[in-house]
């Protein structure tokens, strides 16, 4: 019985690339603030460029004024290491957020930006 649960990991001792691909499928909310006071490992996955490729800032973005967006924006997309592949979103103020986008995200192929 021993033998057979040691076929199994814990989740806290998955490769981080692994944890990443299960928590892609969770909200921006769940990743910024249920995930990383988990444990350590999930912290770091969730910190990782893996759960930042597709960013969906569209809802939140409605809801928040400029200079809130602009940070929020700033900290996902340098959360992404250039691995951005797309991002939806509203509500973009002005041209140093684009800027920033096209500077650091250099994998970007999708960009739904739309105004409110």
């Amino acid at each position: 019985m021993e033998e057979e649960q040691n076929e199994f990991r814990r989740w806290d001792q998955l490769p981080p690339d692994v944890l990443g691909l299960i928590f892609i499928n969770l909200s921006l909310q769940e990743l910024l603030t249920v995930i990383p006071p988990v444990c350590k490992s999930w912290s770091k996955a969730v910190r990782g460029s893996y759960c930042w490729q597709d960013i969906d800032l569209f809802q939140w973005s409605i809801r928040w004024k400029p200079h809130q967006l602009d940070r929020m924006l700033r900290m996902l997309v340098t959360r992404s290491s250039g691995c951005l592949c797309s991002l939806h979103v509203a509500g973009l103020k002005n041209d140093s957020i684009f800027s920033f986008i096209t500077e650091n995200a250099g994998s970007l192929q999708v960009l739904h930006c739309q105004e409110v």
